[in-house]
């Protein structure tokens, strides 16, 4: 009987499209006078409120009843579908604030196969424009917000088969040239596509990493007599303490760079002294 009394108003105006039908179906529920009273009024829509008071009067067995007559007619009725069949209510997406000088990314990656993706983030700031507790009027909130230069990722990845990911977040002071990066040792963009030698790399990295890990200085110290790396990027990489993540961000780092990077470090590679300090290198058809 409640469920009747809180969709009684749309009810009666999809069931007016065709009274007739409904009316009949509903001949063993009503006697013959209530039968009679909702035929004769004027319009449709009158029809079905009469029909409807009378449905609810007659107690919950009634009202059950006449519910399982409309779930069995919502073909003829389609909007009786939002009663039966509701669709279902999407979840809200986060809110997010950002100031002029900040970024709020909310990316969903999925069911995604590529040998590099680049998500990297590349922002300004102006000190100057920075809000402080003087500020004048309330700062927007959101689920995420980001004020005075941050910048904060709240991306979704899943189920992506990928070589290479670039999630690196540079902020460069518009005032003072200076610029802050989160990945210090990689500061160069993804290329939009890979040559031979950058290909023969990532199709050997997993080789290459577990290689070089034995002897990260070694490598380091001959990937930086090429001009390979930068003095900079040397002293990064050389400062990291695990020795593999040390050859995961300098092999990261080669592949960024551009083809003539990518041979001269496959050039390196096939040196005698690195052959003889790295023997497994030997393994890798090249």
């Amino acid at each position: 009987m409640d469920k009747l009394e809180s969709v009684k108003a749309r009810l009666c105006t999809w069931l007016s499209e065709d009274p007739d039908f409904i009316l009949t179906k509903c001949g063993n529920m009503l006697l013959m006078n209530e039968f009679r009273e909702a035929q004769k009024q004027s319009n449709a829509l009158e029809k079905m409120e009469v029909l409807l008071s009378i449905i609810i009067t007659k107690g919950d067995d009634t009202c059950h009843s006449f519910l399982d007559i409309l779930k069995e007619n919502q073909a003829h009725y389609k909007q009786l579908k939002q009663i039966f069949n509701p669709a279902p209510q999407k979840s809200a997406a986060p809110t997010a604030h950002a100031d002029s000088c900040s970024v709020v990314t909310i990316r969903e990656i999925t069911d995604v196969k590529a040998e590099t993706l680049n998500m990297e983030i590349k922002t300004e700031m102006d000190p100057r424009s920075w809000k402080t507790g003087t500020a004048v009027g309330p700062v927007l909130q959101g689920d995420y917000t980001a004020l005075n230069g941050s910048v904060i990722c709240a991306d979704k990845i899943s189920d992506v088969k990928i070589d290479v990911l670039n999630l690196s977040v540079s902020v460069k002071s518009v005032n003072t040239g200076r610029q802050d990066t989160a990945t210090p040792s990689v500061d160069e963009t993804l290329p939009s596509h890979q040559g031979p030698a950058a290909k023969m790399i990532i199709s050997n990295k997993l080789r290459l990493i577990d290689c070089l890990s034995a002897d990260p200085s070694f490598i380091l110290q001959n990937v930086q007599q090429k001009n390979i790396v930068s003095n900079r990027q040397y002293g990064n990489l050389k400062d990291l303490s695990q020795r593999e993540e040390t050859i995961i961000k300098l092999i990261d780092l080669v592949i960024r760079k551009d083809e003539k990077a990518c041979s001269l470090f496959l050039e390196v590679l096939k040196q005698p002294d690195i052959l003889e300090t790295y023997p497994n290198l030997n393994e890798i058809q090249w």
